[in-house]
């Protein structure tokens, strides 16, 4: 009877083993998994840090940039009011547009959300794609209007010098040709700029659409074709300048006026 009476004792510490040994099991695969999904928590929260300070940035970036371009273009001379104030209107919407979704990306937790946001400051803001180029070539165009009208200056006062050398009997034939010369240079590189400026002033961004986007692209394009037209002609006219001057020197009449021209 001692021997039997064993028996259910054995098979009592085989299921308090078989317990024991499940719920160690249990236990370490609890704390498996969450240890992994703490893991993984910490490696969304790392993400959606890096994506905040980068979006930060960038948006930063080009806050700044269109700061910049504002005051470039308050300055403007030679650019109508009614330009000047579209795309200072159009800086001024980025920048508020710009400031209205750092606040929202540095206010959220959902990652995917963030990923959203961030991509949505190239495709929905196009600042380097078109605001800034776009200003730039207004900027441009200001600056062949206001040396154009340099040269103007100086071409006018040059002219007195030729009279005078004609007065005293010179040959001033190639000397009238230079001047001449020098007036349709400038009126080309005005109405280059002007081209310009028309290209570009009326443009907006095209919201992610492509066709939008690429006839954008081909008036930048095509504005800083203008632009080229109109440095060279600028060129063209300081070394007919240059000439004059030269010619005059030989003449043994001096040049009353500076010949000096920003390039």
């Amino acid at each position: 009877m001692k021997f039997h009476s064993v028996k259910p004792l054995i098979a009592l510490l085989s299921i308090t083993v078989l317990l024991s040994s499940t719920s160690a099991y249990a236990v370490e695969a609890g704390t498996s998994v969450s240890a992994k999904a703490s893991v993984k928590a910490n490696l969304a929260t790392d993400k959606t840090a890096k994506i905040i300070t980068r979006s930060d940035d960038a948006i930063a970036k080009r806050i700044d940039a269109l700061n910049e371009l504002s005051a470039k273009v308050q300055g403007l001379k030679n650019v109508s009011v009614g330009e000047k104030t579209a795309i200072q209107t159009e800086v001024q919407t980025n920048i508020a547009g710009l400031s209205t979704l750092k606040s929202k990306i540095d206010a959220e937790t959902d990652l995917a959300v963030l990923q959203t946001d961030e991509k949505s400051i190239l495709g929905s803001f196009r600042i380097y794609a078109l605001v800034i180029p776009q200003g730039r070539i207004l900027v441009s165009a200001d600056r062949i209007g206001t040396i154009a009208d340099m040269i103007a200056t100086i071409s006018t006062k040059l002219q007195t010098n030729i009279s005078t050398a004609q007065n005293n009997g010179k040959d001033v034939t190639a000397l009238t040709t230079l001047v001449a010369d020098i007036a349709a240079k400038l009126a080309d590189a005005k109405t280059q700029a002007a081209a310009a400026q028309s290209r570009v002033s009326a443009l907006t961004p095209d919201g992610g659409d492509k066709t939008k986007a690429d006839a954008n692209h081909k008036e930048l394009v095509a504005a800083r074709a203008d632009l080229k037209v109109g440095t060279q002609d600028l060129e063209a006219a300081r070394k007919d300048i240059e000439k004059i001057r030269t010619g005059l020197k030989a003449l043994h009449i001096e040049a009353s006026a500076t010949t000096t021209v920003a390039h």
